[in-house]
C-alpha cells in the first residue's frame, strides 16, 4: 500500500512539474507576441491608452446612447462619405486602421461595440440597432450625406455583414477573417447570441456544445490555443445551422472579403467562399492561402497571458497585410468620390 501511495505521489508531482515547466516554456516562447503593436491592446476599453495626437488628423472621443469611440477628421479631406471601423473580440475599435485611413483623407469613426460603460459589458447580445444611432450621428451630427462603409475584423466582420443584411443604407462592407454565421457571444457566464434585435438574441451557433478536452489541456499548460476545430464542430453539430447563417443575400452593399487560408480561429477561408457562392453579385473575395486570422505576427498572439493560435507565418501575414491594405485603399477610392480639400 505504501509503495502504491508513493508511486501515486510521484505521478502527481511529475504531472504538476510538467505543467509548470510547460507554462514557463510557453511564456518564454510567446509572451512578446502581442495582438498588434500598440499599448491600447493591453486594455482596449481604456481610452487614455490611445494616441490621439495624430499629425494631420483631429481625433475626438465621442459618446452617445450606445455610441462610443473616436471620430477622426483629416485636416485635408480627400473623399466623400464616412468609414466606420470595428475591431474583433479583443474589444478594440480597430484604431490603427482608422488612423491609417484618416491619414489618407477619409472621415472615419472608430467604434467600440461592447465593453464601454454605456454598452454591453461583454461580447453578448450586442444590439444591431446600434447602427441606427451610428447612421443618425453620421447624417445629423456630422452632416454627411455621402456613402457609408463598414470595415470589421473577425467578430467585427461578423457584425458588419449582419448589419449589411439588415440595413440598406450601408453602401459598402470590408470584412477581414469574417464568419458566415451568427455565433454565440463570448461571455461564458451568460450563454447567448453575440447579437440581439429588438431585445431578443438572434439565433446562433452555440460553441459550448462542442467542448474539447484538448482546449482544456492547452489552457492549463498555456499552450497556444486553436479554436478552429471547436467552431467547425459547433457548425457541423447544429442541425438548424441554415437558419443561423448571416442572410448576406439580403444585403445591398458592395462586399469585399479578406481571409487567410491558415486561419486557426475559425474557417474564414471556407466561409468567404460560401458567402460569395450565396451572394455572388458585388462580392469580392481575396484569399491568402498561407496567412492566418490576422495579417500580422508569426501566428501566435498573447491575449492577456493566454496564447492563441492565429495561423500563418510572419512572412505570409506581412505580405497579406500589405496586399490587403493596397486593395483596401483602391476599393475605398472607387467608392468614396474625391472632393476638394476642406
Amino acid at each position: 500500500m505504501k509503495r502504491f501511495l508513493l508511486g501515486l505521489v510521484v505521478v502527481v508531482l511529475t504531472g504538476i512539474l510538467s505543467i509548470v515547466g510547460l507554462r514557463m516554456w510557453n511564456d518564454r516562447q510567446y509572451q512578446q507576441e502581442e495582438i498588434g503593436s500598440l499599448s491600447h491592446y493591453s486594455n482596449p476599453q481604456d481610452i487614455s491608452l490611445y494616441n490621439t495626437t495624430i499629425e494631420g488628423v483631429t481625433v475626438e472621443h465621442i459618446e452617445g446612447n450606445y455610441l462610443n469611440g473616436f471620430s477622426l477628421k483629416p485636416k485635408l479631406r480627400k473623399h466623400e462619405g464616412v468609414i466606420v471601423t470595428f475591431g474583433g473580440s479583443e474589444g478594440s475599435p480597430a484604431y490603427e486602421r482608422a488612423v491609417m485611413l484618416a491619414q489618407n483623407g477619409y472621415r472615419v469613426l472608430a467604434l467600440f461595440f461592447f465593453g464601454m460603460p454605456n454598452q454591453q459589458e461583454t461580447l453578448v447580445d450586442v444590439p444591431v440597432e446600434y447602427y441606427e444611432e451610428m447612421e443618425n450621428y453620421i447624417r445629423k451630427d456630422l452632416g454627411e450625406s455621402g456613402p457609408i462603409t463598414l470595415i470589421g475584423a473577425s467578430k467585427g466582420a461578423e457584425y458588419s455583414l449582419l448589419l449589411a443584411s439588415l440595413y440598406d443604407s450601408i453602401d459598402h462592407v470590408v470584412a477581414y477573417a469574417p464568419s458566415g454565421y451568427v455565433f454565440a457571444g463570448l461571455d461564458f457566464q451568460n450563454i447567448s447570441s453575440s447579437w440581439s434585435q429588438a431585445g431578443k438574441p438572434i439565433p446562433y451557433v452555440d460553441m459550448t456544445k462542442a467542448g474539447s478536452l484538448a482546449l482544456f489541456w492547452d489552457f492549463v499548460t498555456k499552450s497556444p490555443i486553436s479554436y478552429l476545430k471547436l467552431y467547425q464542430a459547433a457548425v457541423d453539430m447544429d442541425e438548424e445551422r441554415a437558419m443561423k447563417r448571416i442572410p448576406i443575400e439580403k444585403a445591398k452593399a458592395d462586399i469585399v472579403l479578406f481571409a487567410g487560408g491558415d486561419d486557426q480561429v475559425w474557417e474564414s477561408g471556407k466561409m468567404v467562399e460560401e458567402i460569395k457562392a450565396r451572394r455572388p453579385d458585388k462580392t469580392m473575395v481575396h484569399l491568402y492561402p498561407e496567412a492566418g486570422h490576422i495579417f500580422v505576427g508569426n501566428g501566435v498572439a498573447d491575449a492577456g497571458g493566454m496564447y492563441m493560435k492565429m495561423g500563418g507565418t510572419e512572412k505570409a501575414n506581412r505580405e497579406a497585410g500589405e496586399d490587403s491594405d493596397r486593395r483596401l485603399l483602391s476599393y475605398l477610392a472607387s467608392w468614396h468620390a474625391p472632393i476638394e480639400n476642406q
